[in-house]
């Protein structure tokens, strides 16, 4: 991936928090900053592309010379910005994704969220997300050295008060991949099997813009200007983003709300410096997180969890489609599709490693999702709530607790719990499904 889009598109909440997210897709290669440690050299001056109408050059200086001083960070090279109308900002945006995106790729990912009954089926989920993000964007930056990288922000007013607080926010994604390199998620987005390393390292990008952001808001806005963004942020309104699915929603906001608190927990520990070091030492799992202790402690590195291409012992005419991590992150979403939120966290709290593969043959797909747990007792626990998400979503099972198999929505499904492990598997048919129980050979 050589571009990573940071999408700021949740607007300005009654606590003076701008939620945000981030959107990255793969392209050829991967390029960027280096990272290094701060040096004492006066702030570039930005370089502003803003409308006609929208004389923003003066006040873009102003905010980055702010975030300088409240991220302890000075900038090295001058942040190509522009400030643009609502439609041009989507459109730009759109031609972005349309050039960073594999939709083939995402179409696999979103057949395997079907078959977990996160998505409806015949969903698109290209579609479905440039929708909302066309929709909600407020802005988004590129990192790299121009002409490659850009920061642009949405505003129909010039830079008011509210699209000061939403270029703060994107100017600390480009203070950051000036020193500590950004394109790290390109990497991580091209590799097989690691989302759930790019959602952590996703989540202290954000999280540090967003605390930056927020320290911008309350500390260089007046009172006046606070309202007067408050005023702005009361009159958007995103009803596609309002009528996705919840585990759309979920994962937009959770870099934002989980990261603000994983970086909230770094600065009360170590302050800006701390925040720093984790760049050059990422968190590797969601479960870092959401559990600060496991990072800032004794440090929980998650299993390698190993799933075999399955589909040549499915029968004929089968193919591997998508090959995805599972994370905790990914476990509460699952259970929350049937389960209390409280109970769905609890259960996902034990988790220590997790791999998912689907196969396809012509419109039929199966699916094998093998996951690792602390402890059998752990282990126990979360299998115990797939009983009840399966039964939620297929009906009463059949067979024991420790190998239940279910069936419905044109699927046939397995249970297969066995000390620290726990199996999911689903196909179309019985027979099928026979083979890709014996073919995994256990979970």
């Amino acid at each position: 991936m050589a571009t990573l889009v940071l999408l700021l598109v949740i607007g300005l909440a009654a606590s003076g928090l701008v939620f945000a997210t981030r959107r990255e897709q793969p392209a050829a290669t991967a390029g960027g900053a280096t990272a290094g440690a701060p040096t004492t050299q006066a702030p570039a001056t930005p370089t502003t592309r803003a409308s006609a109408a929208t004389p923003a050059g003066p006040g873009v200086r102003a905010v980055q010379d702010d975030v300088a001083e409240l991220r302890e960070l000075e900038f090295r090279r001058r942040v190509p910005v522009t400030v643009e109308s609502p439609g041009k900002l989507a459109k730009r945006l759109l031609g972005v994704l349309a050039e960073e995106t594999d939709e083939n790729e995402l179409r696999r990912q979103g057949r395997a969220m079907e078959l977990l009954g996160e998505l409806p089926a015949g969903t698109d989920l290209p579609r479905l997300l440039n929708r909302v993000q066309a929709e909600s964007v407020l802005g988004f930056y590129l990192p790299g050295r121009p002409p490659k990288g850009g920061l642009y922000v949405r505003s129909s007013r010039g830079l008011d008060p509210y699209a000061k607080i939403i270029l703060a926010h994107e100017l600390t994604h480009a203070v950051t991949d000036q020193r500590f390199d950004l394109t790290r998620a390109d990497r991580l987005a091209a590799a097989t099997a690691r989302e759930d390393e790019l959602a952590a390292y996703s989540g202290l990008v954000e999280g540090d813009a967003t605390l930056t952001m927020q320290r911008y808001l309350a500390e260089r806005l007046t009172p006046a200007e606070q309202a007067d963004a408050g005023l702005v942020a009361s009159t958007q309104r995103t009803p596609e983003r309002d009528a996705a699915p919840a585990v759309i929603r979920q994962s937009m906001l959770f870099p934002y709300e989980q990261g603000l608190r994983f970086v909230r927990a770094l600065y009360a520990q170590g302050g800006w410096d701390a925040v720093n070091d984790a760049y050059r030492d990422p968190p590797t799992s969601t479960e870092q997180l959401l559990h600060p202790e496991r990072y800032l402690g004794a440090r929980d590195q998650p299993q390698k969890v190993e799933l075999a291409d399955l589909s040549g012992r499915l029968g004929g005419g089968w193919r591997p489609a998508a090959e995805l991590s599972f994370g905790e992150l990914d476990a509460r979403l699952l259970l929350q599709g049937e389960l209390a939120v409280a109970t769905a966290e609890a259960a996902a709290e034990g988790w220590d490693g997790g791999r998912l593969r689907t196969f396809q043959r012509g419109t039929g797909a199966a699916l094998a999702l093998r996951t690792v747990w602390d402890s059998g007792a752990e282990a126990a626990q979360f299998c115990g709530a797939m009983r009840g998400w399966a039964t939620g979503r297929f009906g009463p099972g059949s067979g024991a607790a420790s190998s239940a198999r279910f069936s419905g929505d044109g699927q046939r499904a397995a249970l297969v719990c066995r000390g620290s492990r726990v199996a999911w598997l689903s196909a179309p048919d019985r027979p099928t499904l026979d083979r890709l129980v014996r073919g995994l050979g256990g979970p």
